[in-house]
């Protein structure tokens, strides 16, 4: 008799268990809404803080392998990603700065900038200070990126800078010609250089210097980003920009960043910036694709 009791027992609370989870569907669940965070690193129960993101790869408005099946995989641009990672840092009253570790050779110039944009907009509405630490390498798009953050901070071995623009193509037209290939291209004669860039054909002195003349000035951008941000003299920043990758050592020289340590020594250095004692390094957890 005493165990038909337990067994009944047993099954009330699972009744009842499976009626209160009918409920919160029909009703709302009472837990808190919005991603969920994952701590990472640092003091477990400080209340204040710091949002980890991550700039990983070749920075560009989609990813190489976008195509039908994105949708399927849920996979988000680094530009979608960082929005999204950014006004979850606005909206948490908890987070009172963001660590962004970048570890990237560079990449588009608009999608760059945009990002860069991001962050200096996200700083100067939110007064939460954003900063960068240069993993591998910081260069070219990526360096521009990271001077829209507050500090900038490498490891001792990074490589970083490669300031400057570069616009490539190639010139198949003499292999074309050996293999009996010729290309076909129909274009008004009001629009001469519509191929331009064609790998079929040299390209002419009139396209070279419309060319250079798009390259030059997304140079001279580059140059007043890391002037304004870096706080430099522009002819210093110009000697700089010609297109070398510099040591952390060597770029701390020429004012391209502002330390050299470990994680744990830039969050240090976070928390000398926000005037508290220590802080909880959280990032946002991975969203379970239903999918996969």
């Amino acid at each position: 008799m005493k165990k038909l009791f337990i067994t009944f027992a047993l099954c009330m609370i699972t009744i009842s268990a499976s009626a209160q989870g009918l409920l919160s569907g029909l009703l709302g669940s009472s837990e808190p809404k919005g991603p969920k965070i994952k701590f990472v690193e640092g003091d477990f129960n400080a209340k204040e803080e710091i949002l980890y993101l991550k700039i990983n790869g070749v920075i560009q408005e989609k990813d190489e392998d976008d195509g039908p099946m994105m949708a399927l995989r849920q996979k988000k641009s680094i530009l979608d990603a960082m929005k999204e990672d950014l006004s979850l840092a606005a909206k948490r009253d908890a987070v009172k700065a963001v660590y962004l570790e970048i570890n990237s050779p560079g990449g588009e110039v608009t999608a760059s900038d945009l990002l860069y944009h991001m962050i200096k907009r996200f700083t100067e509405e939110t007064k939460k200070p954003v900063i960068a630490h240069i993993g591998a390498m910081g260069a070219s798009g990526a360096y521009y990126t990271a001077c829209g953050c507050k500090k900038i901070y490498a490891l001792p071995t990074s490589m970083i800078g490669s300031i400057g623009v570069l616009l490539q193509t190639m010139n198949v037209e003499e292999l074309a010609t050996k293999l009996g290939i010729k290309a076909v291209t129909i274009k008004s004669d009001k629009t001469p250089m519509k191929d331009v860039l064609s790998p079929f054909r040299q390209t002419t002195e009139e396209e070279k210097a419309m060319l250079l003349e798009l390259v030059e000035t997304s140079y001279q951008r580059f140059v007043d980003i890391v002037t304004e941000n870096r706080k430099l003299n522009r002819e210093d920043v110009i000697k700089a920009a010609n297109g070398s990758v510099y040591t952390a050592q060597k770029a701390q020289k020429l004012g391209l960043i502002d330390g050299i340590g470990y994680r744990e020594d830039v969050i240090s250095e976070i928390c000398k910036i926000l005037e508290i004692k220590s802080a909880a390094l959280v990032k946002k957890a991975e969203e379970k694709n239903p999918l996969s």
